[in-house]
């Protein structure tokens, strides 16, 4: 039977892949490491997404709007209390 011959590694190329190896290992280590805040953020499901806790259907949201407390009207300042301000400020000029 006919032998088959064994390629023989270079000691170079051995060398070179014990050592490139672990610095590219220790390098994708140190980027993840370093982005984990955002690498995780594309994990996490976007807040503004999110339905809101208890309110499962518009029709829900509209019975909530109309058992909620009337706006207040907008407070207006009285004449009389527009005319001493504006003497105050008149005084100060």
């Amino acid at each position: 039977m006919a032998r088959k011959k064994k390629q023989k590694k270079g000691w170079l190329r051995i060398l070179l892949l014990f050592l490139f190896v672990p610095l590219v290992v220790w390098g994708a280590a140190f980027i993840i490491w370093f982005y984990w805040y955002d690498l995780t953020g594309w994990l996490r499901p976007d807040p503004a997404r999110r339905a809101q806790p208890g309110v499962t259907s518009p029709r829900q949201r509209d019975e909530r709007e109309e058992t909620a407390p009337a706006k207040r009207p907008q407070e207006r300042i009285l004449d009389d209390d527009r005319k001493k301000l504006d003497e105050i400020l008149k005084r100060r000029n």
